[in-house]
């Protein structure tokens, strides 16, 4: 029977085995041999770089008579990999840059491909990395090996990138019911408050004080206690600041206490009735929701409206409209990544200065040129549309202007930024009028399904750099428009 250390056995626990396992930088093929022993997997490629840990790899597969069960690969990282079957790929024993080099070459990755990671150094630069070119960390287990304690990460390809807290980077989602977990973290922690002294010592305050910041974050974390409606808000706030909100709307805190305690959020796009029997039902201390639960002056109360209801049951509601639409990284810079087009200057609709201008709307342009209809079908796919309406401005798209929500109204402006394409939604007649006029590809993908990614990007956001807090998606709120096909 074979036999492998903790590192490795966190990362056996890891591997899902639907598929092919393919451990890059193998070490004497001891983690394929041990998951075909143990019915983990069927089948294993075992690759390294180099000759001599692949007759290594060859000694081990001989011994334990796997020769049929494991292929041997030199291979660059992923280069010389067939992607053909495989579910899971595991690099283990490597640094995190290093990891993340490799990951970044490998488009077959993002195809639904487990990642088993397991950086010797640098695990904060991984854990950025990885959520910065859209993938997301499942799981993160400590692991205490020869006096050292490493960390295992599984991961994903969501699509949603976004930036990280350095609580999240540097500590991670490690399980600090673990003893591995908590000492993981006391070691974190221990070089976060060095580092505060170092920086007070040399006389720079504001430094120090947010290392001390991370540090109480931290130790909240570890000690098991609540966050509070307070400190979620002031995330948000951080990103999407509530200063830059329209004069029409009405984003904040709509309902409930900043002093409350949070265990568990609900995150949605709407708050209707349904939703906050959803949120009482599953026991949340705090709704998160793009479109304001209170919206107009309210002239008379009925115990049926949703703010009532989430009264009654405790519930806060924090609504971030219109900030969230206009911040960078914000709905339509979402709607862009996902659809895979890279940022490029400029916004439909400036709306406000603060370091720079802000507004409605992005523009972004695609690493190939797409038919009409081609994307057409990318974005039903993308967004989970039932229908993409959409009108053929006669020419290949390269660039695209995209806005979530409503929208018709910024085509003009679409045009002005050379845009060959605009994503939005709520077109109406005479705009379909202007666009097939003006020779310009208009596609509307609908209210709901133009901003329901970015509350699900949102839920991710905050349940990164928030572990101890769990975050759900609502699973009532869905799109209100049915369709006949």
């Amino acid at each position: 029977m074979i036999t492998i250390d903790n590192r490795l056995k966190v990362c056996a626990d890891m591997v899902s085995g639907n598929g092919i396992v393919c451990d890059v930088g193998t070490d004497h093929a001891y983690l394929p041999a041990y998951l075909i022993e143990n019915n983990i997997c069927d089948y294993a490629i075992a690759s390294d770089i180099n000759e001599g840990p692949l007759k290594f790899a060859q000694q081990t597969i001989i011994k334990y008579h796997i020769e049929d069960k494991i292929r041997l690969l030199k291979s660059d990282g992923l280069k010389n990999i067939p992607s053909e079957n495989v579910s899971d790929v595991v690099i283990a024993g490597m640094g995190g840059e290093t990891i993340a080099e490799i990951i970044s070459g490998t488009q077959w990755l993002k195809s639904g491909v487990n990642l088993v990671l397991q950086p010797m150094t640098r695990a904060g630069y991984l854990r950025k990395w990885l959520y910065n070119n859209g993938f997301e960390i499942a799981e993160e287990k400590a692991v205490i090996q020869d006096r050292f304690i490493y960390t295992a990460i599984r991961a994903f390809y969501s699509g949603y990138k976004f930036n990280i807290g350095k609580v999240t980077e540097i500590a991670g989602r490690i399980n600090i019911e673990t003893d591995a977990g908590m000492k993981y973290c006391q070691n974190q922690l221990s070089k976060i408050n060095n580092i505060a002294m170092g920086l007070s010592k040399a006389g720079k305050t504001e430094d120090s004080q947010e290392y001390q910041r991370i540090a109480e974050r931290l130790t909240i974390m570890m000690e098991g206690k609540m966050n509070l409606v307070s400190e979620i808000y002031t995330y948000i706030d951080s990103f999407a600041p509530f200063s830059t909100q329209e004069k029409w709307d009405n984003s904040g805190l709509l309902t409930g206490s900043m002093n409350k305690k949070v265990s568990k959020v609900l995150v949605t796009l709407d708050i209707t009735n349904e939703v906050a029997d959803e949120a009482a039902e599953i026991g949340a201390e705090l709704i998160i929701a793009h479109h304001p639960v209170i919206f107009k002056p309210l002239y008379s109360l009925s115990e049926n409206e949703p703010s009532c209801k989430l009264l009654k049951s405790g519930i806060s509601a924090i609504c971030i409209h219109t900030p969230y639409d206009v911040a960078e990284g914000g709905m339509s810079d979402i709607l862009m990544n996902l659809v895979g087009f890279e940022k490029s200057e400029g916004i439909l609709e400036i709306t406000g200065q603060r370091n720079k201008s802000y507004g409605f709307g992005t523009i972004g342009v695609a690493s190939q040129e797409y038919q009409v209809d081609e994307l057409a079908k990318k974005l039903k796919n993308v967004l989970g549309c039932t229908v993409v309406r959409y009108t053929d401005g006669g020419k290949p798209i390269k660039k695209a202007a995209f806005c979530t929500g409503s929208g018709g109204n910024l085509i003009e402006a679409a045009l002005n930024q050379g845009a060959d394409a605009y994503i939005t939604s709520e077109v109406k007649h005479d705009q379909w009028l202007l666009a097939k006029q003006r020779g310009i590809s208009v596609f509307d993908c609908g209210h709901f399904h133009t901003e329901n990614i970015g509350m699900i990007r949102l839920c991710k956001m905050l349940a990164a750099d928030f572990s101890n807090i769990e975050f759900v998606m609502s699973e009532v709120n869905k799109d209100p428009v049915k369709y006949v096909l």
